[in-house]
C-alpha cells in the first residue's frame, strides 16, 4: 500500500493547549432620549442583590466516583500496576448511575493498545484512555479485554476523605469545587483558602521530583499536604494527607512545605496543596510495517502524495502530553485534482483512539495543491512524538 509521504510530526508536549478566544462583548450605544421626554432619564432599576449562585451551585453538587473492573473474553484479569481513576463532577439534579466502558487489547509485554471507548463518540473519555494507556498487565498478548468503570454517585456533603482527596488530586481540575473540597479538607476551622491563605510568601522551596523512584513511563503519582500557617509565616503541623502510595514524593512534599516561610501576617489553618510527578516518556507501540496487503482499490499515485500539505500546528492530545505517552494513527483520504480533502477515515489508531480522532481533523484541516490527477485512497501515517527535554521540537520526513 502506497502511503502519501508528509513530515512525521514532533509535538512539544505543551502543544495540546488549544486556547479559546473569548467572545467580544458588543457595548450598549449611548442612550439620545427625544425633545418631548424630559433632558433627565428616569432612575435606574432597584439593584436586586441575591445570593451567591454559585456557591449554591457547589453545595448542591454531587460526585460521581469510579470503581473499575477489567476483563478479557469475559475473565477478570487484575492489572500489575493501575492508578485510582479520577472523580467527576455531577450536578444536583444528575444522578447518572450508567457504566462507561472501554475496550482494549493487551500486548506481549503487558501494555495496553486499541484502547476505544464503547458505545460512545470517540473522542469521549479521553483522560480515561490516557489513564489507561498506562496501566500494565502481565506479560502476554491478550485480545477481547474490556474496562467497565462504575460510578457511584454521592453528594459533596457526604463525601468521605477518600472520595474528597479522590477529586482534588487525582482529577486535576481547578474551579469553586476543587475550593470547596480543599477547604473540606482542611478541616472543620480551616479558613487558608488558597495555597498560602492570602500571604505573601517569603521563601519558597519546590520538591525534588527526581528523588526516589518514579512511576512507570507514562505513570503518574501524587501526594496530598496539609498545614498550618503562624504569625511569623512558618508552616507549622505539616502531614501527608493522602497519596497515591510514593513514600519519596510524599517526604519531598514535607520538606518543601516545611521550608516555605510567608511574610508576617494572620495565622492560617487547614492550608491544602497537592503535588504530582509523571515517570519518563512511553514510547508509541510499533507501527505496522509498510510492505501490508495492497489495496485494490487504492489510486494514489506518488505526485498526489507530494501535493499534500499537513497543517503545521496539530494538537497533541492533552491527557497523553500530561502523562508523557506518545502515539500515531493512519488516516485514509482522498484529494480532488482541485486539492480539496475528502473522505477521510482513521484505518488504525494507538495506543488510543484519541491520536486517530486528532490526526482525523489534522487532515480534515489541510490541503492540497491542485493538479492533474485525483488520489483515492490515499494513506499518510501521523506520529505524535515528545521531544526530548533538551530538545526542541522539529519535524523531519516519513
Amino acid at each position: 500500500m502506497r502511503a502519501a509521504q508528509i513530515a512525521v510530526l514532533v509535538l512539544a508536549a505543551g502543544a495540546g493547549a488549544t486556547s479559546v478566544a473569548a467572545a467580544a462583548v458588543d457595548q450598549p450605544s449611548e442612550l439620545i432620549w427625544p425633545d418631548a421626554v424630559a433632558s433627565t432619564p428616569p432612575p435606574p432599576p432597584p439593584v436586586v442583590v441575591r445570593q451567591g449562585r454559585m456557591a449554591g451551585q457547589v453545595e448542591d453538587t454531587r460526585l460521581r466516583l469510579p470503581e473499575a473492573e477489567t476483563t478479557c473474553n469475559g475473565v477478570a484479569i487484575s492489572p500489575v500496576y493501575s492508578e485510582a481513576l479520577a472523580a467527576q463532577q455531577a450536578s444536583a439534579w444528575d444522578a447518572r448511575d450508567d457504566d462507561t466502558v472501554l475496550s482494549f487489547s493487551i500486548a506481549a509485554d503487558g501494555r495496553t493498545t486499541d484502547i476505544s471507548p464503547d458505545d460512545a463518540p470517540r473522542t469521549s473519555f479521553g483522560a480515561l484512555q490516557a489513564e489507561l494507556a498506562a496501566w500494565r498487565f502481565p506479560a502476554q498478548p491478550r485480545q477481547n479485554c474490556r474496562l467497565t468503570v462504575r460510578w457511584r454517585v454521592t453528594p459533596l456533603a457526604e463525601a468521605e476523605t477518600p472520595d474528597l482527596l479522590n477529586y482534588f488530586a487525582v482529577n486535576r481540575t481547578t474551579g469553586p469545587l476543587r475550593n470547596a473540597v480543599a477547604k473540606r479538607l482542611g478541616g472543620p476551622d480551616a479558613d487558608c483558602g488558597a495555597r498560602f491563605g492570602g500571604r505573601r510568601p517569603e521563601v519558597v522551596s519546590f520538591p525534588n521530583f527526581q528523588k526516589g523512584r518514579r512511576p512507570p513511563p507514562g505513570g503518574r503519582s501524587w501526594s496530598v499536604t496539609r498545614w498550618n500557617i503562624d504569625a511569623e509565616g512558618r508552616a507549622t503541623n505539616v502531614e501527608t494527607l493522602g497519596s497515591s502510595g510514593d513514600a519519596d514524593l510524599d517526604a519531598e512534599a514535607r520538606r518543601a512545605t516545611a521550608e516555605t516561610r510567608m511574610l508576617p501576617g494572620p495565622a492560617r489553618t487547614g492550608c491544602v496543596y497537592n503535588v504530582y510527578r509523571t515517570g519518563e516518556t512511553l514510547p508509541a507501540p510499533p507501527m505496522p510495517p509498510e510492505d501490508q496487503p495492497e489495496d485494490p482499490l487504492q489510486q494514489c499515485p506518488p505526485a498526489v502524495g507530494d501535493r499534500f500539505k499537513a497543517r503545521s500546528n496539530p494538537a497533541f492530545p492533552a491527557a497523553f502530553s500530561q502523562r508523557s505517552i506518545e502515539g500515531w494513527a493512519k488516516v485514509r483520504f482522498d484529494i480532488a485534482p482541485w486539492g480539496q480533502i475528502g473522505n477521510v477515515s482513521v484505518i488504525e489508531a494507538q495506543p488510543a483512539a484519541a491520536f486517530g480522532e486528532d490526526a482525523l481533523r489534522l487532515v480534515q484541516t489541510s490541503q492540497a495543491t491542485p493538479g492533474f490527477e485525483a488520489g483515492v485512497r490515499c494513506v499518510v501515517p501521523v506520529r505524535y512524538r515528545l521531544p526530548d527535554e533538551d530538545a526542541a521540537s522539529q519535524a523531519d520526513q516519513d
